[in-house]
């Protein structure tokens, strides 16, 4: 009788000719180190404690993937993460050819150093505390929130849209790179951030208290309330429209302009 290529459960599978395995795989205290043949996992992933060292030719896990405290190095061939990912103290220091995370993503305490060809992460991206990363590569959308709160990132690098809220406070992010729209609420307090380079669009609050910001450069937009009061912001650039209420404290000749452009 032929071996199937396809296995039902991790009891049926066999590295050296299993191609797909269907639902959950779960390689926690397996005998497993290597993937080998295996292209497709339908559902979850779970490495964590787990003895795997390499992902063989594996290309898509089709749920959500647990790296925590694994002994995976790097992610090989797998190009997608169908659902939530953690890499906390993983030992994963590059995400090589990964394009996509459908779901969130984890990046805190981890050994990253660089996202690879990562473009799209469809959920909310964490890099608290991650001390390797600096810039984010190739990547280009977060569609939930971003939080870099005391992250080592510095550069956005390519990303022009954050589509949920943004946390920069405590951050070491310092160059906004090609960012031109925060879909929500961001939060600059006790940044690094001096400039707000190409960014036109915040879609819920920014808080500039306590950060580094002089000017709002070529932001047009926010939405939400905007909070001025012991800020460095001397200028407020191209901004028209503010949604809600503001607040300047004592920023008495930003409030002073602030009227003339209402009254326009």
């Amino acid at each position: 009788m032929a071996k199937s290529v396809v296995a039902f459960s991790l009891d049926e599978f066999d590295p050296t000719y299993t191609r797909v395995l269907i639902g959950d795989a779960d390689f926690k205290y397996t005998d497993f180190t290597d993937l080998g043949t295996l292209e497709l996992i339908t559902g979850d992933a779970i490495f964590e404690n787990s003895q795997v060292e390499n992902l063989g030719s594996l290309i898509k896990i089709g749920r959500d993937a647990d790296f925590y405290d694994s002994q995976v190095k790097d992610l090989g061939n797998l190009t997608m993460i169908g659902g939530d990912v953690s890499f906390l103290r993983s030992r994963i220091q590059d995400l090589g050819n990964l394009t996509t995370i459908n779901g969130n993503a984890n990046f805190s305490y981890a050994n990253l150093t660089n996202l690879g060809k990562l473009e799209v992460i469809t959920g909310n991206a964490d890099f608290r505390e991650n001390f390797y990363l600096k810039d984010l590569g190739n990547l280009t959308t977060i569609e939930g929130n971003a939080n870099f709160t005391e992250s080592e990132v510095e550069n956005l690098g390519k990303l022009t849209t954050i589509k949920g809220d943004a946390y920069f406070s405590y951050s070491e992010v310092k160059d906004l790179g090609k960012l031109t729209t925060i879909g929500r609420d961001a939060d600059f307090r006790y940044s690094q951030i001096e400039s707000l380079g190409n960014l036109t669009t915040i879609g819920g609050y920014a808080n500039f208290r306590y950060s580094q910001i002089e000017s709002l450069g070529n932001l047009t937009t926010i939405e939400g309330n905007a909070y001025f009061g012991e800020s460095q912001v001397k200028d407020l650039g191209n901004l028209t429209t503010i949604g809600r209420g503001v607040f300047f404290g004592n920023k008495t000749d930003l409030e002073a302009e602030w009227e003339k452009r209402k009254n326009k």
